[in-house]
């Protein structure tokens, strides 16, 4: 099993680093009870606690993944016949990977997700970049984000949380541009932001602005993606809106765009959105990867 975590975290070398996830025998053991009461044991000469449990039968057996701050522990379990079948089935181990990833700085990218019916504002959905931690069975890519998030936190065992909300730009600036590429002048600018895990836009926005005579408007990034202690901040995803003289255009800001920003050394991220005369709504997305 950990031969393929290995060789997912070194494929390519997309990683500055070379990983080597190694077990521990002389400190293995075969637990008995309830596989959930495993999950807090103390493991201070070791990086990490991996729980397996493949016949997960007390209702307290739930769920399974990455529990960070000082546990530190990724709990893998299974109900016997379900569709992996096996803890040690490839899809199994696809998910394993990805729970890795989680232990090495990257949040989840499926988590800033939007469904279409849960969009209110207009009705589009946003499926998230392609990645280990956007989808992880069958895939063997890293994003660009995920490679930054985990040689950032280099050697260290790190807390997403903390991580995430020490990686963000200063500043959101919002360029607006006519049909004929003039600025809009005066259009308004609202940013509908996403909570994690809900795949919901919010029906309210959570600040908004004017355009200057250059069609641009600029806000603090603490003012949409509010520093919070559960996820380092509220929001994983904003929508944002400009409409000027009755048309409307659209675009995202997912945090990942946001980060890869900071990442490239700058304080300010940019989105443009173009005004589209007689075609309806659209949205133009900067999206790098």
């Amino acid at each position: 099993m950990f031969r393929r975590v290995n060789r997912a975290f070194n494929y390519g070398a997309q990683l500055h680093a070379v990983y080597d996830f190694v077990v521990d025998w002389d400190a293995f053991y075969i637990y008995d009870g309830v596989s959930a009461d495993q999950i807090r044991k103390p493991h201070p000469d070791h990086d990490y606690l991996v729980v397996m449990d493949g016949y997960k039968s007390d209702p307290r057996e739930t769920g399974g993944g990455w529990y960070g701050d000082g546990i530190q522990a990724i709990y893998h379990s299974r109900t016997h016949n379900d569709r992996f079948n096996s803890p040690f089935e490839k899809n199994a181990i696809d998910g394993i990977i990805h729970e890795f990833g989680h232990a090495r700085g990257v949040p989840d990218i499926y988590a800033m997700k939007v469904d279409a019916d849960k969009n209110p504002v207009n009705g589009q959905a946003f499926s998230g970049v392609r990645c280990i931690m956007n989808y992880p069975y069958g895939e063997e890519l890293w994003s660009d984000y995920a490679v930054r998030m985990i040689d950032h936190a280099a050697d260290r065992n790190v807390d997403i949380d903390d991580l995430v909300a020490g990686v963000l730009p200063d500043r959101i600036r919002v360029e607006v541009a006519d049909a004929d590429a003039s600025p809009a002048k005066g259009a308004v600018v609202r940013f509908y932001p996403v909570r994690w895990y809900t795949y919901t836009v919010t029906a309210e926005p959570q600040a908004g602005a004017a355009t200057d005579r250059r069609g641009r408007c600029t806000v603090p990034v603490a003012r949409i993606f509010e520093p919070e202690e559960e996820f380092g901040v509220r929001y994983c995803n904003c929508l944002v809106e400009a409409e000027y003289d009755g048309v409307k255009a659209y675009g995202w800001l997912p945090l990942y765009e946001l980060q890869n920003a900071r990442f490239a050394g700058q304080r300010e991220h940019t989105l443009r959105l173009r005004l589209k005369r007689g075609c309806g709504l659209v949205r133009t997305v900067g999206i790098d990867e």
